[in-house]
């Protein structure tokens, strides 16, 4: 009798183990491992059509940061939920890391997937209780299934692309795209953008440009922003909207921002040898630097040390964004640049995620009002919310720079805002070394 209640404990404790490998510990609901299975049992079925749907919650990450962990999970197990109870039958969801959900779903046609989609991002948006003051948005990625011949990767990796390259993903609210051979070929082409990448690199086919900065008093030549084009022997000048935003994702934009750095520090070199005085150039520190705690001590501080720059010269620029996303830790790093002897600009400020409240904090010498602001279509709140922002500017002791600057309009506004330099083709585009040496 003994023997039989140990084989008994026994067999219980692999039956729990085994449902414990479907299981989510954070959502108590489907895993990876249980929904993988699921698409290949589905899928199978004759005469049935699914979409696989990859989806993330937009700045999870500051949101955990920000309410903590128990939040976090919260929202995760809500946001699962929600989902959950708009399944029909015959169709599957799994949480499979952090705020990524994979779901399964019957359809008819494209059209009946979006209407689905809707359901899913209103699902969210409206939920109530989740222990923060602010709603949910959601980046989604779907791939429709042709047979049972799909291959489960596949659809995961064409999903999240689709996600990942919209020209909605970096919206602030919810965006969603559908796979379709128009992504296809972009996917195509930007493999064909990683593979001549290093090649390129290393054949000097990158290019330093400076857009100028003017001085908005006197409206005379103050400084530039270094800038990377790509200029290729047999395609011609590349477009920078397709390749940097891929190279920021995949980390080989580091490798642009060097060499971007000691170009310019080269270019301030040769003007100093030749008894020109230099004039101040800005560079920028992609995202995917800050992945790394010491990126800065370990690779650009040698870069600069092995020429005889003046730090005066130098201004590091970081965007907006990753100021938001970073806030705790860049604020140490901009502590830390400026103690060593460097400034730092707050790039595409206005941009769309601004905290008035981060200016308080962020010790950096100069803000840079982003282009949105001097568009033509919401010009006079525009230029109220600019004048705004110049205002704290001067009294919290910070510069302001403003980009995209196309007409006289708004150089004549910026001048009696007492904005200090303007950077926009009204005075100049990104242009080649030497045209730039020419107009100083």
């Amino acid at each position: 009798m003994l023997a039989f209640m140990g084989g008994f404990g026994t067999l219980k404790y692999k039956v729990l183990e085994l449902s414990n490998r479907y299981i989510d510990p954070v959502t108590g609901g489907s895993n990876e491992f249980l929904f993988q299975q699921e698409f290949q049992k589905r899928t199978a079925q004759k005469g049935e059509f699914f979409a696989f749907l990859y989806i993330n919650i937009k700045k999870f990450s500051m949101i955990n940061s920000e309410y903590g962990w128990a939040a976090g999970d919260h929202i995760l197990k809500s946001v699962y939920t929600a989902f959950k109870e708009k399944l029909l039958s015959g169709e599957s969801i799994a949480r499979v890391n952090t705020d990524t959900y994979y779901l399964l779903l019957r359809i008819k046609d494209e059209e009946a997937l979006k209407a689905r989609i809707y359901e899913l991002d209103d699902a969210v948006y409206f939920l109530e209780h989740l222990k923060i003051d602010r709603k949910l948005f959601l980046s989604i990625g779907a791939y429709i299934l042709k047979d049972a011949s799909e291959i489960y990767a596949d659809a995961v990796d064409r999903a999240n692309f689709c996600r990942t390259h919209s020209a909605d993903a970096s919206d602030r609210n919810s965006h969603f795209e559908v796979y379709n051979h128009t992504i296809h070929d972009k996917r195509e082409y930007h493999k064909k953008l990683l593979e001549m990448a290093q090649p390129a690199l290393e054949k000097k086919h990158f290019k330093m440009f400076l857009q100028p900065k003017y001085e908005l008093e006197h409206e005379t030549l103050a400084g530039a922003e270094a800038l990377v084009r790509w200029q290729d022997p047999e395609e011609g000048m590349m477009p920078v909207y397709e390749f940097v935003p891929l190279f920021e994702k995949n980390g080989f934009m580091r490798q642009i921002d060097y060499f971007i750095f000691e170009s310019a520090l080269e270019l301030i070199e040769k003007w100093m040898d030749e008894g020109i005085e230099p004039l101040k150039i800005s560079v920028n520190l992609s995202k995917s630097h800050f992945s790394a705690n010491n990126f800065f001590e370990e690779r650009v501080l040698p870069i600069f040390e092995r020429h005889r720059v003046p730090r005066q010269y130098i201004e590091f620029e970081i965007s907006e964004s990753i100021m938001l996303d970073n806030s705790g830790s860049l604020i140490k790093f901009v502590r830390s640049l400026r103690e060593q002897g460097f400034e730092c600009s707050m790039d595409d400020f206005g941009s769309g995620y601004s905290s008035l409240n981060m200016l308080k904090s962020l010790p950096v010498s100069t803000i840079k009002l982003d282009q949105k602001l001097f568009s033509e279509e919401e010009k006079e709140r525009g230029k109220i919310v600019s004048r705004g922002i110049i205002q704290i500017a001067r009294q919290l002791d910070m510069k302001v720079v403003a980009e995209g600057v196309e007409t006289r309009e708004y150089v004549d506004f910026l001048k009696e805002q007492k904005c200090d330099m303007i950077q926009g083709y009204y005075f100049g585009r990104p242009m080649p070394v030497d045209e730039f040496c020419k107009r100083m």
